[in-house]
């Protein structure tokens, strides 16, 4: 448990020299965007499985980072490839909070354990 608390204060204590602050909000925007694409795919494609949804909402996610990147390129400045990284990784981030949320996953805790069950 105390490891699990040391890298949640590691990840929150963010030094303004480890990551810069446009790839923080490249990721917070897709970590938003993912959770709520994840909880309209949740509520009406029921058929999909919980894979394929956290896939479907994730690459939706993505694409308004991607057509920023685009303009980015046409408009003076570069494609950034780690800034289309951090967006896919909040994207993924999001879309997996997105399926915590909506009840598919529980988390367990007990003991010296903390277990993510899948409940589908």
């Amino acid at each position: 448990m105390r490891s699990v608390i040391l890298l949640v204060l590691l990840l929150v204590a963010n030094p303004s020299f480890a990551v810069e602050s446009d790839k923080v909000s490249h990721f917070a925007g897709s970590a938003a965007l993912g959770g709520v694409a994840d909880s309209v795919v949740y509520h009406t494609a029921t058929q999909m499985g919980p894979g394929e949804r956290v896939a479907a909402s994730t690459g939706a996610a993505l694409v308004p980072g991607f057509i920023i990147e685009c303009v980015d390129e046409f408009s003076g400045y570069h494609f950034s490839w780690p800034d289309l990284l951090a967006g896919a990784l909040g994207a993924g981030t999001g879309s997996v909070l997105g399926e915590l949320v909506n009840g598919q996953f529980w988390i367990s805790a007990s003991g010296r354990q903390v277990r993510l069950i899948g409940h589908w």
